[in-house]
């Protein structure tokens, strides 16, 4: 399942750089693999090439503290309140933000966004990277073709979820199925034509060896031009709790859902020259 793609030089892409446990660390948030670091580099947001931080030893979370430490995934999404003392829903994600970010996190996953506007999700991206965090977005569904741009001018990575347009598990007609693998082609090969480091993600299909399903999800991604696949294999026992928002400075009301970056991954990169 090597890519033909393989020998093309990739261009350098951002990626998070801090101190755990004592050690210098590199953060992808395409891939959400941390690599231990042994030379001197700029702390914070960096631009780095994949093939260069792939010369370094993968880092074991637990050895770090746990994935907490990283980062988090948080689902941003308010109920909103008509009531006039209702605080506006775009101070709350910039309290919640510079919270997530001043905690000292490599890296915050925005998931289950699909029910905010591409400009609300643009300024609550926009206040993590402006304190240095690195920022993925995962989606259930492709993003349409027309946000490509602003999408890859305000998150560093996309993990697009391939699971109801390519497995039987959901109850989808033939024509509906069809319809969201086409729109996964097309919306995938424009969020790379427009600079955005793209993965396609399933937590259905097996990780590599796996089957013809895996094989098939792969030769898809290389096809479409996605920078490889990422498998979400099921939670061990020792998920971690992570602390709540108000811990880290940011106060009531509700501004969204947190949850561990701890999901083991296993990923297949297609574009590994550079």
């Amino acid at each position: 399942m090597r890519s033909s793609r393989g020998a093309s030089v990739t261009p350098p892409r951002v990626y998070g750089v801090g101190v755990c446990a004592g050690r210098l660390v590199v953060h992808d948030p395409l891939t959400g693999i941390t690599h231990y670091r042994n030379q001197l580099i700029t702390v914070g947001r960096t631009m780095l090439r994949a093939s260069e931080v792939a010369t370094h030893p993968v880092a074991d979370p637990t050895a770090l503290g746990g994935s907490g430490v990283l980062g988090v995934r948080w689902s941003p999404v308010v109920q909103r309140d008509p009531s006039p003392t209702c605080v506006p829903a775009d101070s709350v994600h910039r309290r919640a933000a510079r919270a997530l970010a001043c905690a000292g996190l490599l890296t915050v996953d925005l998931h289950e966004v699909d029910p905010l506007p591409t400009p609300d999700l643009t300024d609550i991206a926009g206040h993590l990277t402006d304190d240095g965090c690195t920022v993925s977005l995962t989606t259930e569904h492709c993003p349409a073709e027309r946000h490509a741009e602003a999408l890859a001018d305000c998150v560093d990575a996309l993990r697009i979820c391939v699971d109801t347009a390519v497995t039987g598990r959901h109850h989808l007609g033939p024509d509906e199925r069809e319809q969201r693998l086409r729109s996964l082609v097309s919306g995938t090969r424009a969020m790379v034509a427009a600079g955005l480091p793209t993965q396609l993600y399933t937590r259905v299909i097996p990780p590599p060896p796996g089957n013809e399903a895996t094989r098939w999800l792969v030769e898809l991604a290389d096809a479409v031009g996605a920078h490889g696949v990422t498998f979400a294999r099921p939670h061990g026992d020792g998920t971690l709790a992570m602390p709540s928002l108000t811990a880290w400075g940011a106060e009531t009301p509700a501004c969204g859902t947190l949850k561990p970056l701890d999901v083991p991954l296993d990923t297949v990169c297609l574009s590994s020259g550079g």
